[in-house]
């Protein structure tokens, strides 16, 4: 693709004022490698070709996944390995997490126009880079403490994959909530945004921590308010752990609670609803304890 040789006006020519904002976007990012955003559509597979390689069977040639973004009407190709920063630690990012990144919202940077086809290759390698020098050159600088945006890019059963000013990271159980869950893709969904707050960042290193469990204040401030002790409450066992027994008695705190004498724990399973009574409240810990009275429905 020689974009450079296009005739643009005359392909141009025609377009609807819609089609028309498209490509003047289009044709900017890939002049000034301007940012563009969109949400991820699909994942195809993408012929990759070394540079200057005429033919498709030349051995540097070869087939990769690509993420699908179509904004208006141009189908957008970003090559698994322009999706993701080398200087990221690519342990944290799980091998199959392009194929499970349909709603995510993403900025890249065209890279190559085939305008007769209607088609383009974009890096998001490149929006980060240029999301990372955004963030560290802004004023104030950023420091710990303070509030940010988490882009949720992938949901996986005990972390999520998420974009913070141009950073991929995976947040584990005790950097999202307070309580206990069984399973993420049930609590967070790919596409949305969290409010989270800076636990480290070093220019310097090129490193950037976040925590969304603590951009909220503590669920136990008042919760002896709200739940005094002997008082009884319906709630859903949420997790399991050495004879104790987790159960949700707010949205993002749990009750640790233990069996009545007269209950065994194979009647009970995680998902069940039960009642409680709160028994103890220790604030050192910030915990509080019940016990499970019964199922409840």
């Amino acid at each position: 693709m020689n974009f450079n040789k296009t005739n643009t006006a005359k392909l141009d020519k025609d377009l609807s004022p819609e089609e028309r904002a498209e490509w003047n976007a289009i044709y900017a990012s890939y002049r000034a490698g301007s940012l563009l955003s969109g949400e991820v559509m699909g994942v195809d597979s993408y012929l990759l070709k070394e540079k200057d390689d005429n033919s498709e069977n030349n051995e540097n040639s070869g087939k990769m996944l690509a993420v699908v973004v179509i904004p208006f009407r141009v189908k957008i190709l970003i090559p698994e390995k322009l999706m993701w920063t080398n200087s990221d630690n690519t342990d944290n990012i799980p091998k199959n997490v392009t194929r499970n990144l349909l709603g995510a919202k993403i900025d890249f940077v065209i890279q190559e126009i085939d305008r007769e086809n209607n088609v383009c290759v974009a890096s998001r390698v490149a929006a980060t880079k240029i999301k990372r020098k955004q963030f560290f050159n802004s004023r104030p600088k950023p420091k710990a403490g303070d509030l940010v945006k988490c882009n949720v890019l992938a949901v996986g059963t005990k972390t999520i994959l998420v974009e913070v000013n141009g950073f991929d990271l995976r947040l584990k159980r005790s950097e999202l909530c307070h309580s206990i869950v069984s399973d993420f893709r049930l609590k967070y969904v790919t596409g949305e945004t969290l409010p989270a707050v800076i636990t480290h960042v070093s220019k310097a290193d090129d490193e950037l921590g976040v925590s969304v469990r603590d951009a909220k204040p503590h669920p136990y401030i008042g919760l002896q308010k709200r739940h005094p002790l002997n008082c009884r409450r319906t709630s859903v066992i949420t997790g399991k752990y050495k004879g104790s027994i987790f159960c949700k008695l707010e949205d993002d705190y749990d009750c640790l609670c233990n069996y009545s004498e007269f209950q065994n724990d194979e009647d009970f399973e995680i998902g069940d609803r039960v009642i409680i009574i709160v028994k103890k409240y220790s604030d050192k810990s910030q915990r509080v304890f019940g016990v499970i009275v019964s199922k409840w429905r």
